[in-house]
């Protein structure tokens, strides 16, 4: 098949971003034609964070959108996974409207999670996105976006179903960073996400007090000077390495100082950098109605890569695994699951993990066991099979 992925509010570098890299793996491992049509109307500071192999990165405000139109409407599929928001110019959304009229299948994958997220994107497409696709692909049934596909239009009755969607990494490509547990720092611990409060960087840097007193060694990546960054540098003391490549730096003196903290990161670059690290933090949050089996990539990549994951406690409660049917924290998963009243039970496992590397190999091991059933070659499938029924 020949599959059109469209980015409408451009290469962000974020989730979504992965998500297209993930899927133009997984549909040219299987023998598929895949094109990334991206929208180059806006510029996004972490726009070459991923490596695209298939891109038509093009304005959708001028002539250029003709190449985007015609290919759409030469694809036996067109994925929509952004849409132009609401800062975007009225040309560009109105041309991004007319891939909603092709005579193709049509599939939307809506990544936002709650009601502010979804005001961003322009409102007539977002409606476009629900009423005139064949296949709706969300990551809950219950989210503030379930909540605007339930809701009856008097000029369209149809029902429309939400069909669940996980974020899914290919974990075989992951492999060529893992490294032998004795090729680690077991006292390096590096968190990676980006300035927003949901990422749990308040909880890193609070569980760091306890990482500190121990010696060990604490780095955050992603951090970028958005106007959240106001507050993140008000409340929190740590070596400010934003204009600094972390493969420049010497860390060696830092351990049991204040943390480091990095800005925006090549993905590839920054997997090597975590492959070496002991433990890997991911400590997002969201409200149980927006979750139900799905992960971030990040924690995915934690895993792939070899580091022993730290997830945050709440996350893991409310999160139901995918293949085992059971809350995160249920299962024997290799995890250490952090939060804010648990930080002394935490560090004396991190202790105790960080002076033995066959217990830490077993918690590898065991992490990888468990998390595999979000690798692309189950999850994408399943989604691609559904898509080929519809």
């Amino acid at each position: 098949m020949k599959i059109s992925i469209v980015l409408g509010r451009g290469i962000e570098g974020c989730g979504v971003t992965k998500n297209s890299v993930e899927w133009e793996t997984w549909l040219e491992d299987n023998g598929h034609t895949v094109t990334v049509y991206a929208s180059k109307d806006k510029k996004w500071s972490r726009n070459s964070s991923h490596n695209i192999k298939n891109l038509v990165h093009v304005r959708f405000d001028n002539d250029d959108f003709d190449q985007v139109y015609e290919g759409c409407k030469s694809s036996d599929a067109v994925i929509f996974s952004s849409l132009p928001s609401t800062d975007h110019s009225q040309k560009c959304i109105n041309n991004f409207a007319k891939l909603f009229d092709l005579n193709v299948k049509k599939v939307s994958f809506q990544h936002d999670h709650n009601k502010s997220s979804l005001r961003r994107n322009a409102q007539n497409l977002l409606l476009d996105s629900i009423e005139k696709v064949d296949m709706i692909f969300a990551h809950s049934t219950t989210s503030d976006f379930a909540d605007m596909v339930k809701t009856p239009n008097l000029f369209d009755m149809r029902e429309r179903e939400i069909h669940l969607r996980q974020p899914a990494i290919n974990f075989a490509e992951h492999k060529k960073y893992r490294k032998p547990v004795d090729q680690q720092d077991p006292k390096h611990h590096k968190w990676v996400g980006r300035t927003a409060r949901w990422k749990g960087y308040d909880l890193m840097f609070s569980w760091h007090n306890y990482l500190k007193d121990i010696g060990h060694l604490t780095t955050f990546e992603g951090i970028e000077k958005s106007p959240v960054f106001i507050e993140f540098k008000r409340d929190f003391e740590f070596h400010d390495c934003l204009g600094l490549n972390p493969n420049d730096i010497d860390l060696q003196d830092r351990y049991g100082e204040k943390a480091t903290v990095f800005s925006q990161y090549i993905n590839e670059e920054m997997l090597e950098r975590m492959s070496r690290c002991g433990f890997g933090y991911q400590l997002s949050i969201l409200d149980e109605k927006f979750l139900e089996k799905s992960l971030e990539f990040t924690h995915l990549e934690i895993v792939a890569v070899g580091a022993i994951p730290v997830f945050r406690k709440e996350y893991g409660d409310i999160c139901i695994h995918r293949y085992y049917d059971k809350p995160l924290t249920e299962l024997d998963s290799g995890t250490i699951w952090l939060s804010n009243d648990n930080m002394e039970e935490c560090r004396d496992l991190v202790q105790e993990l960080s002076a033995n590397e066959e217990l830490r190999n077993e918690y590898r091991n065991k992490s990888y066991e468990v998390y595999s059933y979000y690798d692309s070659k189950y999850i994408i499938q399943e989604m691609f099979d559904k898509m080929e029924m519809s």
